[in-house]
């Protein structure tokens, strides 16, 4: 039993003896060593260096962290990607080219004006098996040519159904045999402060990419004629214009429109985007399937919260919500109904208002056409006004600055020559030119059936609108009309001369 024992302390000697030698002379070649061997992590040869020698390194094998030690995150990372997965397919690329109007003076000091070729980039978000796709107004504002490219690099041409500049929201539409994989509209009313968001969209046109963050605030519109709006840390960028914003179930909540940036040449995200909420793009997107233009109440006013408790020791107002009329546009219904400014609105068609927010809010959902009463509080009292809900306008349109007499008013008109008349439904916003006299200043340049759909920089809807831009412009300024003939929209713009108002 000894001789057993001392057979094997000596064999053990002898091979460790060996082990220690191979390991030691392996170090002195600058090999893999023992340790190295055992991690099954041996030194990677990346061949010689300068100098002949072969140089190795050693990556580690395993995270400093395991997944399961952040489970949380590692579930929160994977549904993150879910939602990529699902949403991505149905946000397109928008590629749009088109002509605008540029100036160059030559050496004499004239003018002259032609037409240059620009491209512009956008993003998109399918809403309907059948093609229908929600983007910005801006994106596509003047453009001939509108190319969408879906996820899978598909590429099909869109026709323009129709258009909303207040909200700037667009509605287009491709085609093909079989179904567009289409994202549901969720309810924006139920995004509150902190919630998670994701934005999808085209930045810079460098391909698909997809943010996350969380609604920072809701920010209420002051006016009736335009919507309120999300504010998000989302990143956005030029080109994510159009991207929907969607909530942790891939449901639109919002379509991305601005942000704000303090470089206007160069903007770029700084940590505040804005995004439209889904209730109005869909019902938006519902009026202009429908009508072809958009069909929210208006009344014409400004108004806000009242927030200060000196403000509402100043009008002796004890009331608990309300919303201070700020500015009333001129021949509005508003204007008509008798509210004016300094006003506090106290209900709406038998509805209390708490705030801005809310007064807002029902007006642009109320019926058009229909009347309703309007309670208000002035100088210390209670008055119940009637108002008839129209049509929203482009704009809210301030009182003349030109204290114009009818005859000058007159004169203007029959200077310009244009009689026109309201479209009806169609595709486009504007008015169609019925007439024009053959001694006016229009006579010539825009024809009869010409559909006018911009005069300056304001995009005109009806008969009405139009002649409100027409003599506040043209007795001032020279006039540009913005025309669409046989089907087509010129690039450049009709001018008219400055008119004498006397």
């Amino acid at each position: 039993m000894e001789d057993s024992y001392r057979r094997f302390i000596v064999l053990f000697i002898v091979l460790a003896s060996a082990l220690l030698v191979t390991v030691g002379f392996r170090k002195l070649s600058g090999e893999a060593g023992l340790f190295d061997f055992l991690k099954q992590n041996p030194p990677v040869s990346i061949g010689d260096d300068v100098s002949g020698s072969e140089v190795s390194v050693t990556l580690p094998e395993s995270p400093p962290v395991r997944v399961s030690d952040v489970p949380h995150l590692t579930g929160l990372s994977e549904e993150y990607a879910k939602i990529a997965r699902a949403v991505r397919p149905s946000v397109v690329n928008v590629d749009v080219t088109g002509t605008k109007r540029a100036r160059f003076t030559d050496r004499r000091g004239h003018t002259v004006y032609f037409p240059k070729n620009v491209k512009g980039q956008g993003s998109g978000v399918i809403v309907s098996e059948e093609g229908h796709i929600i983007t910005n107004h801006h994106v596509i504002v003047d453009k001939a040519k509108i190319i969408i490219t879906l996820a899978n690099e598909d590429k099909y041409e869109a026709s323009l159904i129709a258009f909303d500049p207040s909200t700037d929201i667009a509605l287009l539409k491709i085609d093909s045999a079989g179904k567009f994989k289409a994202l549901k509209f969720g309810d924006s009313d139920n995004v509150r402060e902190g919630h998670v968001v994701l934005g999808f969209g085209n930045p810079f046109g460098i391909g698909r990419s997809v943010t996350n963050g969380i609604v920072s605030a809701r920010r209420s519109s002051t006016s009736d004629r335009q919507p309120s709006l999300f504010q998000t840390n989302v990143a956005i960028n030029p080109g994510n214009s159009g991207g929907p914003l969607v909530n942790i179930i891939g449901e639109i909540v919002g379509i991305n429109s601005a942000i704000f940036s303090s470089d206007k040449e160069n903007p770029s995200f700084q940590g505040i985007s804005f995004a439209i909420p889904s209730n109005i793009v869909k019902k938006t997107f519902m009026d202009l399937l429908e009508y072809q233009r958009p069909m929210r109440g208006y009344l014409g006013i400004y108004a806000d919260d009242i927030e200060s408790p000196q403000v509402r020791e100043y009008y002796k107002y004890r009331g608990s919500g309300g919303a201070l009329v700020h500015e009333v546009a001129y021949d509005s219904p508003a204007d008509v109904a008798g509210i004016e400014e300094e006003d506090i609105i106290m209900e709406f068609d038998g509805l209390a208002v708490r705030g801005g927010a809310d007064l807002m809010s029902f007006i642009q959902k109320s019926k058009i056409g229909k009347e309703v009463n309007v309670v208000v509080w002035r100088q210390g009292e209670k008055l119940v006004l009637n108002a008839k809900i129209s049509q929203v306008d482009v704009g809210l349109s301030r009182s003349p600055s030109l204290n114009l007499t009818s005859k000058q008013v007159q004169n203007i008109l029959n200077a310009i020559g244009i009689e026109p008349i309201n479209l009806g439904p169609s595709s486009v916003n504007g008015v169609r030119v019925r007439r024009v006299n053959p001694e006016s200043m229009a006579a010539g340049r825009i024809l009869p059936g010409d559909i006018i759909y911009q005069i300056n920089n304001s995009p005109i809807y009806h008969v009405k609108h139009f002649f409100q831009v027409v003599i506040n412009a043209a007795a001032t300024t020279k006039t540009q009309f913005y025309i669409i003939r046989n089907g087509r929209r010129r690039s450049l713009p009709i001018v008219i001369e400055q008119v004498n108002r006397q």
